[in-house]
């Protein structure tokens, strides 16, 4: 199989999230739009309309969060359809092809293919290692 979402998720998903995790530990809140806006993959303008839609004028952490949550970014819309779902301990093919936005049957082949119904966030890997990309 040739690129599968498996390397889309290690080259462009995790390390987008390492950096945001990295960020929410080690920003000094409060924080402009502008460090908001390179976190999220957002234009700083969208940031600033959002900001302005919640009545603040800095984000604190708790806006952060609130900021990604309504940003339109690929990163920010994983996470928003990641709360949708409510983070279940387990992921069915139908969660993980709502969530990063997959085809349901290139998902339900890939489960399929490993003989599985559901997976964890440790096992997900293998699932994405069967979808091609």
């Amino acid at each position: 199989m040739g690129y599968t979402f498996l390397d889309e998720y290690m080259e462009g998903i995790r390390p987008k999230v390492a950096e945001i995790d990295v960020f929410l530990k080690t920003a000094q809140f409060p924080v402009g739009a502008c460090c908001v806006a390179r976190a999220l993959s957002l234009c700083e303008e969208e940031v600033r309309a959002i900001m302005a839609n919640l009545g603040i004028e800095s984000v604190m952490h708790h806006d952060f969060l609130q900021i990604m949550h309504k940003g339109s970014s690929r990163i920010c819309g994983i996470y928003r359809r990641e709360l949708e779902t409510n983070s279940p301990i387990t992921y069915e093919c139908e969660d993980i092809a709502y969530i990063y936005n997959l085809d349901i049957n290139d998902v339900k082949n890939a489960f399929q293919n490993l003989k599985i119904h559901e997976v964890t966030a440790v096992t997900m890997p293998l699932v994405f290692a069967k979808i091609p990309y």
